[in-house]
């Protein structure tokens, strides 16, 4: 009794007409490879610790601008709406703001603070760093604010 007419695909004694090949198909992993270069290229676009500290200014329709913000030298601190306090993108603590701004002004750097408040922040948390900015014998102050878009209406 055979169980087979021929034999079965899976088995070694059937003859092949067609030589084998050995090659591995490698579309699947240059596929993630370049999903993974893209990401790893395009992906520091937004990095994980910004350039600004994150602090929603608050929006004004009538703002002058601000050019000595942008500088590389800028004195700028920002308050974030958790009370935490940036100098020159560094956490820092409000005690030794007036210690940071004295070495920068000794270093030689634009005799202007550019305070951004977040739109939230508690009035507490900026009074005490306007404090500690008076303390540093700042006089120059400048705060900085976004510009409303106009929204034209039909």
């Amino acid at each position: 009794m055979k169980l087979f007419i021929r034999p079965p695909a899976w088995t070694t004694l059937k003859k092949r007409s067609t030589p084998l090949r050995s090659s591995i198909d490698v579309s699947a992993f240059v596929s993630v490879m370049f999903a993974l270069l893209f990401l790893l290229l395009f992906g520091n676009m937004y990095p994980m610790h910004p350039r600004y500290a994150p602090a929603d200014m608050p929006m004004t329709q009538h703002s002058t601008l601000q050019p000595g913000a942008r500088r590389e030298d800028a004195l700028e601190v920002a308050i974030t709406r958790d009370g935490q306090v940036y100098f020159r993108n560094h956490h820092i603590l409000p005690a030794d703001l007036p210690g940071l701004l004295r070495q920068a002004a000794r270093e030689g750097a634009e005799k202007t603070v550019y305070v951004k408040a977040d739109a939230r922040a508690k009035y507490g948390d900026v009074k005490t760093v306007l404090d500690a900015i008076r303390r540093a014998n700042v006089t120059n102050i400048a705060f900085l604010t976004e510009r409303a878009r106009n929204v034209s209406t039909p």
